[in-house]
């Protein structure tokens, strides 16, 4: 009701107030220049596509993770003791939107990128210099609660998490594709 009907009912005071000294259609013609005026157009109920947004929190996907490698945790059968925590790298997470852009838009998930290029390739591209490196996948998922409970859960993804060689991260979702980069850098 609102807005249309505000109008509805401006148009028609005017209407009775003015009489017959102009004409209907003359008035409806005016409400069409009046009303854009009383009632601009509000951006906030437009919906768009989100071109390279980030929906995801940095600091809660490696707080998440960091929890695990503090509390320690069992990958399998194997238990991993607590490890020390990791620190976001950006250039980690610049090497994981690389991926998880192509996966996304070659519609696939490998550790093989389309390129042919693995995880310690991608990890170069971004002139990080690592002596050790992992990288876990993921597909279908959309927060990073549920991304890492599933990592968790998986003996191999799991391991690479609690791994304590590996100091850095690095993470990046392209739409239900995850990738999650993990490193240790030369000294």
């Amino acid at each position: 009701m609102g807005r249309s009907f505000f109008a509805t009912n401006y148009i028609s005071d005017l209407y009775k107030r003015v009489g017959n000294s102009i004409k209907l259609p003359t008035l409806m013609l005016m409400g069409l220049f009046i009303f854009p005026l009383l009632f601009p157009k509000s951006s906030s109920c437009e919906a768009r596509e989100p071109d390279d947004i980030v929906l995801f929190s940095r600091s809660k996907m490696l707080s998440l993770v960091n929890k695990a490698r503090r509390s320690g945790h069992y990958c399998g059968k194997k238990w991993y003791g607590p490890a020390g925590d990791l620190k976001w790298n950006d250039q980690l997470a610049a090497a994981a939107k690389i991926h998880s852009t192509d996966m996304s838009e070659n519609n696939f998930i490998s550790h093989k990128g389309s390129n042919g290029q693995f995880v310690g390739d991608r990890i170069y591209t971004q002139r990080y210099f690592w002596t050790d490196c992992a990288e876990n996948l993921a597909y279908g998922i959309l927060y990073e609660d549920d991304v890492v409970k599933e990592w968790l859960k998986s003996p191999g993804h799991c391991e690479n998490i609690m791994n304590p060689v590996y100091t850095d991260m690095g993470a990046w979702p392209i739409g239900k594709y995850w990738t999650q980069v993990f490193a240790k850098p030369q000294n």
